[in-house]
């Protein structure tokens, strides 16, 4: 009898000891088992309390609070700034550009930070805007940016260098984006037609010809040459716009101006990628084309030689194009078409005019400039037969609306306070003038007073 109890005493004790085995197997077993206090050490204020223990909390948490971490801090580095009220079915309006972060400073992040902003206007490779997939957003940009003349393009605030004739005369054909992004596979196929006529292979040293503008094609050459500019590299030229810096403490219109002229270049840029590939200039294929188009003139790049070209055959818009150098997102940059020599405005240009291309300078008025340039607001102004009608408004803007280009100076004085256009016109009225100039000066008055220009 007392051999069963120590049989039975001693099964019992195995078997508890096997339960107890078996409880503490799946304890420790069971994926809960890590106190719900340990998943809250790591939080973003522990994340920045120092660069050293970041370093080592980060190596002891999954790569995924890290990485979720990291967003929550980069979130917070670009706020947004207070809203603009933007036009309906305006570009900043339709492309959402109030809910970007501050420009000023932005390309300044570390780029996995920059992308990572949850109002970054980027795509995840960076490099294309998000809301241009948007027809609202893109139909904002056409709309505004299709009228614009490329010429005239970001050019509203430019103080330094040259100004554009294309600002001051009206033609009948004038050139716009919607121009020359209208049918650039055309336009290239009427280049090569043209080139293929000897008669249309007017070079510098022969006498332009007007009367070629419509079997020449002179209009399409035009528009390829500035398809050839914009898109493929030959003078890359973009829209010229304000920088603005931490320093210059823009507000924030301005700081959201710069979006808004990136959205435009990114609108033109769009265009040039969804052009047929093989109209371009520079492809193995149409080297003999090349080769042509340089032997016309050899002192000037392909788009140059095409824009005088066009001008010689009667393009009244290359008959405007000039020296010109501009700012740009590639900095300073120089054009050195010259089509105002062959255009219909030669005669205007040449013989009125003894050095046409400082009417474009953004100078202060003086009593030499404005006795110059007021026979612009002359009536019955002619070229060749042809009337010219220019924009006596945009005129007066140019010649009496600060700010102006001021030439630096050796002289340590600092520069004195511009005349207003009163002042000159009141100095050159002490002149002996003839009938016509008084009658313009008259003409140029009330422009200016009905602008309020003139003070």
């Amino acid at each position: 009898m007392k051999v069963n109890i120590r049989i039975t005493a001693w099964l019992s004790g195995c078997f508890c000891l096997i339960l107890l085995t078996l409880g503490v197997f799946l304890w420790l077993s069971t994926p809960n088992s890590k106190p719900a206090e340990l998943s809250t050490l790591v939080t973003t204020s522990t994340l920045s309390s120092s660069p050293n223990s970041t370093a080592q909390i980060l190596a002891d948490v999954t790569p995924q609070t890290a990485v979720d971490n990291l967003q929550t801090t980069s979130r917070s580095i670009s706020p947004p700034l207070p809203p603009i009220t933007y036009p309906l079915g305006s570009i900043g309006e339709a492309c959402e550009v109030n809910t970007y972060p501050p420009r000023v400073g932005f390309f300044d992040l570390d780029r996995e930070v920059m992308l990572s902003l949850e109002n970054s206007p980027f795509d995840s490779t960076g490099e294309n805007f998000k809301l241009l997939k948007s027809p609202k957003c893109l139909t904002a940009l056409e709309t505004y940016i299709n009228p614009i003349n490329p010429y005239l393009w970001g050019r509203e605030h430019n103080t330094h260098g040259f100004h554009s004739a294309h600002a001051f005369v009206d033609i009948d054909n004038p050139l716009n984006f919607e121009r020359i992004f209208t049918d650039p596979a055309g336009d290239f196929a009427r280049v090569q037609e043209a080139l293929a006529r000897p008669e249309c292979q007017l070079s510098t040293d022969d006498e332009p010809n007007l009367r070629l503008n419509e079997t020449c094609h002179a209009d399409a050459i035009h528009n390829y040459a500035l398809i050839a500019r914009f898109c493929y590299g030959v003078g890359i030229y973009t829209r010229p716009y304000q920088w603005y810096s931490k320093e210059d403490n823009p507000n924030p219109e301005q700081d959201r101006s710069m979006w808004i002229h990136s959205l435009e270049n990114a609108w033109v840029t769009t265009k040039c990628d969804d052009l047929d590939p093989n109209i371009d200039l520079q492809l193995p294929i149409h080297t003999e084309l090349r080769q042509q188009i340089q032997e016309l003139d050899k002192d000037k790049t392909l788009n140059e030689t095409l824009i005088e070209l066009a001008a010689r055959l009667g393009d009244e818009a290359a008959g405007l194009t000039h020296p010109v150098e501009y700012y740009g997102t590639y900095g300073r940059s120089e054009h050195s078409e010259e089509g105002y020599k062959y255009g219909p405005l030669t005669e205007w240009f040449v013989t009125d005019l003894t050095d046409p291309t400082n009417l474009f300078s953004k100078l202060a008025p003086s009593v030499d400039r404005l006795r110059q340039f007021v026979s612009l607001f002359e009536k019955n102004i002619k070229a060749k037969g042809k009337l010219i009608k220019f924009d006596h408004e945009a005129l007066v803007r140019h010649l009496c609306a600060p700010p102006y280009y001021i030439p630096p100076s050796v002289d340590e004085d600092p520069t004195p306070e511009p005349p207003s256009c009163r002042e000159i016109v009141n100095e050159l009225r002490q002149e002996t003038l003839s009938p016509a100039m008084s009658d313009a000066i008259i003409t140029f008055e009330d422009v200016a007073i009905h602008l309020d220009a003139y003070e």
